[in-house]
């Protein structure tokens, strides 16, 4: 049984099999192992972004916690070679915005853009899916090319 505000071992699990079922990832691993599993880690595919970039592989990371009455996660993206971060967080950061924001950041910009965000769903992996999603098919596309 898990205890609120702390990582759930049994939903990483279930997050690592949402995230080894995106087409963009290479590797999906715990850290900072897999007996602490604090946070989950992967390795993508420079080239199976689009626009693809390279040829350091960019990385994402879910960092989840059972916080009733909302979960407490950031679902972080960084791209080395473009110098691009994007995230969706629900936690105490910008309670101005909302429960849940996402932001990102370009090499141009001094400080990351915040905006708030509602999600339909409420179960961690149909979230993440939908993050996932999201992050191949619009935002890394949209806020990427050019750069």
């Amino acid at each position: 049984m898990s205890v609120p505000g702390e990582e759930n071992p049994a939903l990483y699990r279930t997050l690592k099999d949402i995230l080894e079922r995106q087409a963009e990832v290479v590797s999906v691993w715990f850290e900072p192992d897999a007996i602490q599993k604090r946070y989950l880690a992967c390795e993508i595919d420079p080239q199976r972004v689009v626009p693809s970039s390279g040829p350091e592989p960019p990385k994402l990371e879910v960092h989840w916690k059972l916080t009733p009455p909302h979960d407490e996660f950031r679902i972080d993206y960084a791209d080395p070679n473009l110098d691009f971060h994007c995230g969706w967080h629900q936690d105490e950061d910008h309670n101005d915005l909302g429960s849940a924001h996402f932001q990102y950041q370009t090499a141009s910009m001094e400080t990351p853009h915040h905006e708030g965000v509602v999600f339909e769903t409420e179960s961690p992996p149909k979230l993440l899916w939908k993050c996932c999603e999201e992050l191949f098919e619009d935002v890394i596309p949209t806020y990427t090319s050019g750069l």
